[in-house]
């Protein structure tokens, strides 16, 4: 089932299932609510959710290959000044959760380091909502990506690596939950 807020939540972000806050544009991005239907005038409003992650990806892969390699170049244009942001304070956070530097090159844009940046996006643009998506709604999304390097750009999409981060751990403890249970039936 997909994950959906439209036009039922406080927070414009989510309302719009747009987590990225992206502005309204002619891109015909993919799960795209048409402007006709749409009930934000200001920013884009998607299907649900994990179509408005991919496309906050895609706009940041798209930059990234366009020279945006650092998190102060990158948000600079994600989040300009112009548009009311204190962009200084975003891209401090975003730098502080990537752990790097506001100037160093993001050079490996890979699965983790995409479900990284969606979180720290995610945690300016949402605030404590941020919370409502979770990094399963993130992961979707960025396995919905396909092939998105560039001349300019590789992008590694390892959907293994995601699963052995967050799946594997999760059948480890529903395992143990099961070797636990059945110890404790054989025990009574």
């Amino acid at each position: 089932m997909s994950k959906s807020f439209l036009n039922n939540h406080g927070v414009r972000g989510l309302r719009n299932n747009n987590p990225g806050n992206l502005r309204r544009t002619n891109i015909a991005w993919q799960g795209k609510i048409p402007f006709s239907k749409s009930q934000d005038a200001d920013f884009e409003q998607f299907e649900n959710v994990y179509w408005g992650l991919r496309a906050m990806l895609k706009d940041l892969i798209n930059d990234i290959s366009k020279g945006k390699n650092t998190v102060k170049l990158l948000i600079s244009e994600y989040a300009p000044k112009s548009d009311n942001n204190d962009t200084t304070a975003y891209i401090n956070a975003v730098a502080k959760t990537l752990d790097v530097s506001p100037t160093q090159r993001l050079t490996e844009i890979n699965s983790k380091f995409l479900l990284k940046l969606a979180r720290a996006i995610l945690q300016v643009e949402l605030g404590k909502s941020h919370k409502q998506i979770m990094d399963n709604d993130i992961i979707k999304s960025i396995t919905m990506l396909g092939d998105v390097s560039t001349d300019n750009l590789k992008v590694i999409i390892d959907k293994f690596a995601l699963a052995k981060q967050y799946i594997i751990p999760a059948i480890i403890a529903i395992a143990l939950f099961f070797c636990t249970y059945s110890t404790l039936t054989i025990i009574i």
